[in-house]
């Protein structure tokens, strides 16, 4: 079994989330390659490119780019993209890992279709934090905007299903396979200050910053703004330093959640619903909000309370006493779900998951609708 997984390697969500599948995918002993530039080769279009092309040689004439420089780029994108076609032939299986709702749209990822029929024989399979029918009105507004429903891949790899929207009692194409983040960068320090970082700021979300803050002064406890772009390793080592991570928003999955977690960092959020892809013993079938671990601490939004827990959660923080709970109160987010990752897998090779199964969940996508049309009404 060899396993394709499309990704790239920009700062955010799907490097980390790419190779952790891989990790993953060598303990069940089945090989994979990484593609860095998957997500691009998905995403080039002739056309647009030519366009883009047309421009810059007005671009070059007028001497604002180098002649010839973004023309010898297309050339090499373009060859790039008909080798990258091609070596998907190698493959038993091609997983991307993207986005919602790039995932989706009409607009974005367009060679799926092509490598579709290229490949007629290779299923294609999306992982990404979640599962798109627990979305609520994402799947109203990709549908209603021209979009696929759950017809545009083969299966689905999912770290979390949870949400306040229920799930139909339908089957389902979604394995809950988790993450595997570990990595020598997060993990526990026993050595330093009690600090919060305070998330990217999130226009429209400015008052609960302020309160954050505000709190944070009144404790006299030191924090950090994380503000601009970050490498991978440099994040990773500046939540380390931490001992907390204040959400500024609300986060549809938020992988720094789980990275702090693995740091033995505390989580604080204003609300229980800002984190919905954590609750833990919810029946995905119930409506409605849920229960969270024990590193999250939900302050009701509430000054008082903040400033309350802050000092305790100073008093007792115990960093590797918190990586411990993480990883028993939520085990498929600290190294994954083999068994279910495998499962997955045998499918696979059994052919029960092939290049055709996309077509079965044509259906499905009516009672996504529907179910979140009752919730919302």
């Amino acid at each position: 079994m060899k396993i394709a997984i499309l990704a790239n390697n920009a700062p955010g969500f799907i490097k980390p989330m790419a190779t952790g599948l891989q990790s993953m995918l060598t303990q069940l002993s089945v090989q994979s390659e990484i593609f860095d530039n998957g997500i691009a080769m998905l995403n080039y279009s002739y056309i647009n490119n030519v366009s883009i092309k047309c421009k810059n040689v007005i671009k070059s004439s007028l001497n604002i780019i180098k002649p010839n420089t973004y023309l010898q780029h297309q050339t090499s994108t373009w060859q790039s993209v008909k080798y990258f076609e091609d070596q998907l032939s190698k493959y038993d299986a091609i997983i991307v890992v993207c986005n919602i709702p790039d995932a989706f749209l009409k607009k974005k990822l367009h060679r799926i279709e092509k490598i579709r029929q290229q490949h007629n024989t290779v299923p294609i399979i999306l992982y990404q934090n979640y599962y798109l029918p627990t979305r609520g009105n994402w799947s109203h507004i990709i549908l209603k905007a021209g979009g696929f429903g759950l017809e545009r891949y083969d299966w689905y790899l999912a770290a979390s299903i949870s949400s306040i929207y229920p799930l139909s009692k339908e089957n389902h194409p979604y394995s809950l396979i988790g993450h595997d983040l570990r990595d020598n960068i997060l993990r526990p320090r026993i050595d330093k200050e009690f600090k919060v970082l305070l998330d990217f700021k999130r226009p429209g979300f400015e008052e609960y910053r302020a309160l954050q803050i505000q709190a944070l002064e009144e404790s006299n406890i030191p924090y950090t703004e994380l503000s601009g772009t970050y490498s991978q390793n440099k994040i990773k080592k500046i939540y380390r330093e931490h001992s907390a991570l204040f959400l500024s928003f609300k986060e549809s999955f938020g992988l720094p959640i789980v990275e702090n977690q693995l740091c033995g960092n505390f989580i604080f959020t204003p609300f229980s619903h800002w984190v919905t892809s954590h609750y833990v013993n919810k029946s995905v079938h119930v409506a409605g909000e849920g229960l969270l671990g024990n590193n999250f601490i939900v302050y009701n939004n509430d000054l008082r309370q903040l400033v309350k827990c802050l000092l305790e959660c100073k008093k007792n923080y115990n960093a590797v006493k918190n990586r411990q709970q993480f990883s028993l109160q939520y085990s498929a987010l600290y190294h994954g779900n083999l068994t279910a990752l495998k499962e997955c897998i045998d499918k696979i090779s059994y052919g029960e998951i092939h290049s055709q199964s996309h077509l079965k969940y044509i259906e499905l996508n009516e009672s996504i609708i529907n179910d979140t049309h009752k919730l919302n009404n």
